[in-house]
């Protein structure tokens, strides 16, 4: 692991690498899971537009002056009392310990929140993605399905005690 990273609250100057490292995320680890044409018309920009509004829900990982990956963290209430609704690693930087660092910074702020139960939803199919949740101690909970491109997909949630 690249004991450069550092993770941190997200400013409004991190929008553009958060649309970026999103996008580019689902154009390659989804591609073969969510249908191809939903992958292939999806932005920078547009992505901009939308995390622009709620970029101070993030903590961003940074590698000297790049953004390596990113993290929505937001509070709930069905099953568990925070949640993280995303967690991205730059394709190119995986492997190298940053959505770790990404996820125990998400579960210190919560226990700093005072929360207890931490939950995470992932794409049933998204084989990569479940085996780190699991790797990082998460327990399969309740399944459910999401609409993306007027098709739905099978979701797993993944909860953790904290």
């Amino acid at each position: 692991m690249n004991k450069n990273i550092t993770v941190r609250q997200a400013k409004k100057e991190d929008v553009t690498a958060i649309a970026e490292i999103i996008v580019e995320d689902w154009q390659i680890a989804y591609r073969g899971i969510i249908d191809s044409d939903y992958l292939d018309q999806l932005s920078v920009d547009k992505r901009y537009d939308i995390e622009v509004k709620r970029y101070d829900k993030y903590i961003v990982a940074d590698d000297g002056d790049e953004t390596v990956g990113c993290a929505w963290l937001e509070e709930c209430d069905e099953n568990a009392d925070c949640e993280i609704i995303a967690l991205y690693v730059r394709y190119s930087k995986r492997n190298n310990g940053i959505g770790r660092l990404l996820l125990e910074h998400a579960i210190d702020c919560f226990k700093k929140a005072g929360k207890k139960k931490m939950i995470i939803w992932c794409l049933k199919e998204n084989h990569e993605s479940r085996r780190f949740y699991e790797k990082c101690g998460g327990k399969e909970g309740d399944t459910c399905t999401h609409n993306w491109g007027g098709k739905e997909y099978e979701m797993i949630s993944y909860l953790y005690d904290i």
